[in-house]
């Protein structure tokens, strides 16, 4: 299996580098888990053996008939022994990672264990993804008591080093964590300290055209989050599968919000001379950045937040399509031919 999913990696990372040879910083394959193991999983459904070196067609061939007599893959994401979050693949009772070098590139690019042997758990409780967001994305986080409204879905805000801040997790593996125990690992988290002053004035200020209702202190807001997780709970949200949503939709408006404002700040205190930018072009017409108010520079920040999004999206969309193709050829293949006035009964 090694040896045939190394292969595969070896025919995609020219592509995939090509792709995003920089993801925050970061060269290719660093940080990309994700975006490699979707990859995999997407040429796993088209692959032809002609395709592989003769060293890889034994792996191939045991990963086809496992997969013919019933056998179970599937994409799995979580925390990899107290250090990471990690986007693997449970192959049967196999832990495989065919993206093991995304944070220390020396490491083999693919990795199989027994499961058991891998130290890979799955998230718990948000406590447990802070601690693990602070050391593997190098931020700091601090409960939701800024937005009360949200802070049942997402209880956490993180500020990363370069002082940008975002609301999380509004993934829907973090939302089902917490709505499946009617919000109390929201409640868990929002009980800690108030963030601080400095921090709330910063976040609260940025805010103000988000439209929300905003607590006066950093106090209030604690009060008024743990107030909302029951309040929500008391109308059973939780079990509205709409409202998820809803929630992400919200969620990204109000980081784009943010991430305008933050923009705004670093153009403003940046030095003259470092400001210049070249003509942009958007929809065709060009504009000259220097030009632009401090308001154009924010929402100029916001549409390429967007247009990351959108990106995003696609890809998820263009993978959808993929599996929904490969499901269909499949049925296809298992149905019997009927000719015209023939009937298809139960068996």
């Amino acid at each position: 299996m090694e040896v045939f999913l190394l292969a595969v990696r070896l025919q995609l990372d020219p592509e995939l580098e090509g792709l995003r040879p920089v993801k925050l910083g970061k060269p290719y394959p660093l940080g990309q888990c994700l975006e490699i193991a979707q990859a995999v999983e997407r040429r796993l459904r088209t692959m032809q053996e002609a395709a592989l070196p003769p060293q890889a067609v034994p792996g191939w061939r045991a990963f086809k008939a496992f997969l013919r007599a019933g056998g179970s893959f599937r994409q799995v994401w979580g925390d990899l022994r107290g250090q990471y979050f990690q986007n693997a693949f449970q192959l049967g009772s196999l832990y495989v990672d065919v993206s093991n070098d995304t944070v220390v590139p020396t490491k083999p690019k693919v990795e199989v264990l027994p499961f058991e042997a891998a130290n890979f758990s799955p998230i718990r409780s948000f406590t447990q993804f802070g601690q693990i967001a602070t050391s593997y994305w190098q931020v700091q986080v601090y409960p939701n008591h800024v937005l009360p409204e949200l802070a049942p879905h997402c209880p956490l805000i993180h500020v990363c080093a370069q002082g940008r801040i975002t609301v999380h997790e509004a993934t829907h593996y973090m939302l089902a964590m917490t709505r499946s125990k009617a919000f109390a690992p929201s409640e868990e988290v929002l009980s800690d300290a108030p963030m601080p002053e400095s921090l709330f004035k910063r976040i609260r200020g940025g805010l103000r055209e988000s439209g929300y209702k905003l607590p006066c202190t950093p106090e209030h807001g604690r009060t008024l989050a743990m107030q909302n997780c029951g309040q929500q709970r008391a109308k059973r949200w939780h079990l509205e599968a709409g409202r998820v949503g809803r929630v992400i939709q919200e969620v990204m408006q109000v980081n784009q919000l943010l991430a305008r404002r933050h923009q705004a700040t670093l153009t403003r205190n940046r030095p003259s001379q470092e400001k210049s930018m070249p003509i942009i072009k958007i929809d065709n017409v060009e504009y000259d950045f220097d030009t632009l108010s401090d308001d154009a520079k924010a929402r100029l920040a916001s549409i390429q937040f967007v247009d990351q999004e959108l990106a995003r999206l696609r890809a998820q969309v263009a993978a959808m399509q993929t599996a929904r193709n490969f499901y269909v050829n499949v049925l296809k293949a298992a149905l019997p031919v009927v000719s015209v006035g023939d009937t298809i009964k139960p068996s």
